[in-house]
């Protein structure tokens, strides 16, 4: 968790707090929720690997109830339809609780430009309700559109379920080598909660054997590549809710792509965080934005940029006393505004 807790996700947060300036208040309470869904998602995912596992190694451990003490072939075709079902069960929890962190970390990056532009409407005496509504339906539109994606050609439900079934190959293959090597089925089960629990570096240690022989068969963590999809998909999430917030808010300017700390070798982001489109380094144009997050575990963050608030206040009262003395609010008013 070093990346949202160590000493260069406490940077990120100093770098978004310059950036932002008059609304770092925004800045920082959209960075908070974005870590809490975050560190929420990294338990529950974790936990649903953990307890399938924990479901079979119970089942494996119930071959001795019936006089078995070594595993047998015969074993693996019992223990295939509770292997099976166990799968399944982790997909479709995984597939819905990513749809409903998805749909979360929209919301958080919303969070920041809806705030602002509730706060100019507010002090310059406009009704917000019809913004309330846009946002909700901004909101419901991004969250669809991250989860419908399609990377490599695999949607969000294809990618889930890819790593389902390495779950279930890997849990195979401990219980197949158990058989080769003639375990005692409670010890088979006591390495399949090992595993779970600890990952293959426990594997390694309490059973040097088995894990010479497997090799590289079974991932060093069973969770891993759910973890690191699940972290993708909530950061594009949080992303678009942050891109999607930008382009109906009145004030927005573009959005910055802010660098993170932790970032050991040069890379597009770098690029992306240099670029300059006339707006400042790594500001881009409302609608320019580049596509985000570039690669898997990419920690850097997307921060929209604002007018200066007292400058825009006094830009939405001179509107309002005389629509044509602010073309591009007037535009914001009948495309966005009014047709909420």
């Amino acid at each position: 968790m070093s990346d949202l807790f160590g000493q260069s996700a406490r940077e990120l947060v100093e770098r978004l707090r310059y950036h932002s300036g008059p609304y770092a208040k925004y800045a920082l309470e959209a960075r908070k929720k974005y870590v809490e869904i975050r560190l929420k998602q990294d338990k529950k995912i974790k936990s649903m690997y953990i307890r399938i596992i924990k479901n079979i190694a119970k089942e494996v451990r119930g071959l001795a109830a019936n006089g078995d003490s070594e595993m047998k072939i015969r074993h693996l075709v019992e223990l295939e339809k509770a292997v099976a079902q166990e799968i399944a069960s982790l997909n479709g929890e995984v597939d819905e609780a990513t749809a409903e962190f998805i749909a979360e970390a929209v919301e958080a990056g919303l969070s920041y430009s809806q705030g602002v532009t509730y706060k100019l409407l507010d002090e310059a005496g406009i009704d917000k309700a019809p913004m309330i509504r846009r946002f909700h339906k901004v909101n419901v539109r991004a969250a669809e559109a991250v989860y419908a994606r399609t990377i490599n050609g695999l949607s969000t439900s294809d990618r889930i379920w890819r790593n389902s079934q390495k779950a279930g190959t890997s849990i195979r293959t401990i219980i197949q080598e158990g058989i080769v090597m003639g375990k005692d089925v409670r010890e088979v089960a006591r390495s399949l909660e090992k595993y779970a629990q600890n990952g293959k570096q426990t594997l390694a240690r309490d059973y040097p054997n088995m894990m010479k022989r497997l090799g590289n068969r079974i991932p060093q963590d069973v969770s891993y590549e759910a973890l690191r999809l699940a972290r993708t998909e909530m950061t594009a999430a949080f992303g678009e809710g942050t891109i999607q917030s930008v382009r109906v808010s009145p004030s927005s300017k573009g959005i910055q792509w802010v660098l993170s700390p932790s970032h050991p070798v040069v890379d597009i982001c770098d690029t992306f965080a240099n670029a300059d489109h006339g707006l400042g380094r790594g500001v881009y144009p409302v609608g320019e934005e580049p596509m985000f997050p570039p690669h898997p575990n990419c920690l850097c963050s997307l921060l929209p940029v604002h007018e200066d608030p007292d400058d825009f206040v006094d830009k939405l009262k001179e509107w309002r006393e005389n629509p044509q003395s602010q073309p591009q609010i007037e535009e914001w008013y009948k495309e966005v505004y009014k047709a909420a």
